[in-house]
């Protein structure tokens, strides 16, 4: 009675203020998909150190926040160099905004509203559901703001190229803030009902696997259609279509119900001022509605599914007996028996399957649908020309039939797929990660006689396995289908397998010796600052395994100081000691520093 009477009360601002400082101050978020989607709320270490460890990831973050915005701001500049008008690079923030939200934004609403520790404690509080709910809110649309301006730059940067005054720049700043209000609320406007009426949304574990699945075919499409859209005059054909998908018919009825301030994108950032002004109050009024819709979903709805969500139970067990009992407790040896319950981990927790395992997969599917594409746009653009798709394909293999040892053009190829192995250097991650995905459970296995060197090889194999096989086949089908020359051919693989086995195996000797342990859930790994420093720091550790071999390849290519074969022998002769002293350093030394390692 008590609980549905705080239910029924109205918005309290002073309730409101000591449930927002409480939330942004202590809250422990429970991000079951394993993607990113949070704050990091690993535990902080204190003192000198702890101190300076923090300050220097949040100096990191600052840098690659700027970075990226500079990026984008140029980005914009060109576009603006281009002829692309300041409302059509609007119109292009826009289009992403929503695209990023639809895309991230459903389960991070999730996870900041619902997916929390203290949701049992906030139920008997005699706080309204209403106050909750928005307290909760403006943390959540705070974090997303911050996520959501790094794509304004693009708009500001094209101001700059059409030499706007400065009261554009505020318009366009405040139409893009409003914007981004909107859509978040219009995501929670949606997310509320589903929580409390979807039973799928109640498992964590399945919500989370489903939703990895959603982001998998939505990065799909929008890579497919990136393909068609940047054909022409790249991203300032991107920037015309988001400006038409705005103009009229069913896409501007979709962005209007997603994002009603978009709609009147145009008056704001061509109009005169009285225009602007016009403009940034209708978008204002249709945050208003948004905001008070949104309160009357949530008074009828949001404990209710907060309810359900703590109400809900976990799984059935399930006996275990007979030749499955015989196979799950047969003998194994050590590297078998790490490497089975590695993969069954990463399989099987959520978080892990979606950050280690679909992402890892989602690659070579990527370049699959990428290259069926852009072969099929080759040959459209053929046709027209009057060229034949088999006369296209025979001047393909013509070329990669003159490939030999003696000849540059191998040298420049195996240049080409050092720096495709140093944009998968993203997936290094994944070994880096590889001890610290056990936690408190490494402990455990530190007071068993363990073989640490198996113990990590088998961190090794699963994420091998998953990130390096599958591009392998992949590499394969098109040299085959190119027709490169058997010899030339396996030397690129050799170049391919020693530049990610050199970059697997530097990256989980430092995962070993600096490993991340102190974690109350798996998704404090794989989200936040430090999750994302550890991403960038992929590509750190390719330059400095793939720097030699490179310069060995140029110096044939390039400078011609050495002779063609000398080089590419010189480049695999590299990476062949590379990995022979990487597996003795990860095998050995960084093996006894793990079974050296204390709490």
């Amino acid at each position: 009675m008590a609980r549905a009477a705080a239910a029924s009360q109205g918005l309290s601002w002073r309730q409101f203020r000591v449930m927002l400082r409480v939330i942004r101050k202590g809250e422990q978020h429970l991000d079951s998909t394993g993607m990113g989607l949070g704050d990091d709320v690993a535990e902080k270490r204190k003192g000198l150190w702890g101190r300076l460890g923090a300050g220097a990831r949040k100096v990191a973050m600052g840098f690659l926040f700027l970075l990226l915005a500079a990026m984008f701001f140029m980005m914009g500049y060109m576009l603006g160099e281009a002829g692309v008008t300041p409302y059509l690079a609007f119109s292009l923030c826009v289009v992403c905004l929503v695209g990023l939200t639809v895309l991230t934004g459903l389960y991070q609403a999730v996870n900041i509203l619902y997916f929390v520790r203290d949701l049992g404690y906030y139920l008997t509080l005699p706080v309204s559901a209403t106050t909750v709910m928005w307290a909760k809110l403006v943390h959540f649309l705070g974090m997303s703001l911050l996520g959501d301006l790094i794509i304004l730059p693009i708009g500001l940067g094209s101001l700059l190229a059409a030499g706007a005054a400065p009261g554009a720049w505020v318009a366009m700043a405040l139409a893009f803030v409003l914007s981004a209000v909107a859509v978040n609320l219009a995501l929670v406007i949606v997310c509320v009902p589903i929580m409390r009426f979807s039973r799928l949304a109640h498992d964590k574990d399945r919500f989370s696997r489903l939703f990895g699945g959603l982001i998998v075919v939505l990065a799909l499409v929008i890579g497919v259609g990136s393909q068609f859209a940047l054909q022409g005059d790249g991203l300032a054909s991107l920037a015309s279509g988001s400006g038409q998908l705005l103009s009229g018919g069913v896409p501007a009825v979709v962005m209007g119900i997603l994002c009603p301030p978009s709609l009147l994108g145009r008056p704001v950032i061509e109009g005169d001022l009285p225009a602007a002004l016009g403009g940034l109050l209708g978008m204002l009024a249709c945050v208003a509605v948004y905001a008070v819709v949104l309160s009357a979903v949530a008074r009828r709805w949001y404990f209710e599914g907060v309810q359900a969500l703590q109400g809900a139970g976990g799984k059935r067990g399930r006996r275990v007996e007979g030749a499955e009992l015989a196979q799950a407790t047969r003998t194994r040896g050590a590297f078998a028996a790490n490497l089975s319950r590695d993969w069954k981990t990463m399989v099987r927790v959520p978080v892990f399957f979606n950050q280690f395992v679909l992402s890892s997969l989602l690659m070579p599917l990527y370049f699959v649908v990428i290259m069926v594409v852009s072969g099929m746009v080759g040959v459209s653009q053929a046709s027209d020309a009057g060229i034949e798709p088999m006369a296209l394909l025979e001047m393909a293999r013509s070329l990669t039939a003159l490939l030999a040892f003696d000849s540059p053009a191998l040298a420049w190829c195996a240049v080409g797929v050092l720096v495709f192995g140093l944009f998968l250097g993203f997936s290094a991650y994944s070994f880096t990660m590889g001890v610290s995905r056990d936690g408190e459970d490494f402990f455990f296995m530190r007071g068993l006689p363990m073989n640490w060197s198996a113990y990590l090889a088998a961190k090794f194999v699963a994420p091998f396995a998953l990130s390096t096989v599958p591009m392998l086949v992949l590499i394969v089908v098109a040299l085959v289908v190119l027709g490169v020359p058997a010899a030339p051919g396996a030397y690129l693989v050799g170049i391919y397998l020693g530049a990610t086995v050199t970059l697997g195996l530097l990256s989980l000797g430092l995962g070993a010796l600096f490993p991340r342990l102190a974690w109350d859930n798996e998704a404090q790994l794989v989200k936040g600052g430090g999750a994302t420093l550890m991403v960038f720091a992929g590509l750190l550790v390719g330059v400095a395994v793939m720097a030699l071999p490179a310069l060995a390849l140029l110096a044939g290519a390039l400078w011609e100081v050495l002779a063609m074969p000398v080089a590419l022998g010189l480049a695999l002769a590299v990476f062949v000691a590379e990995c022979a002293v990487l597996a003795w350093w990860v095998l050995g030394p960084c093996a006894r520093s793990l079974s050296r390692r204390e709490r």
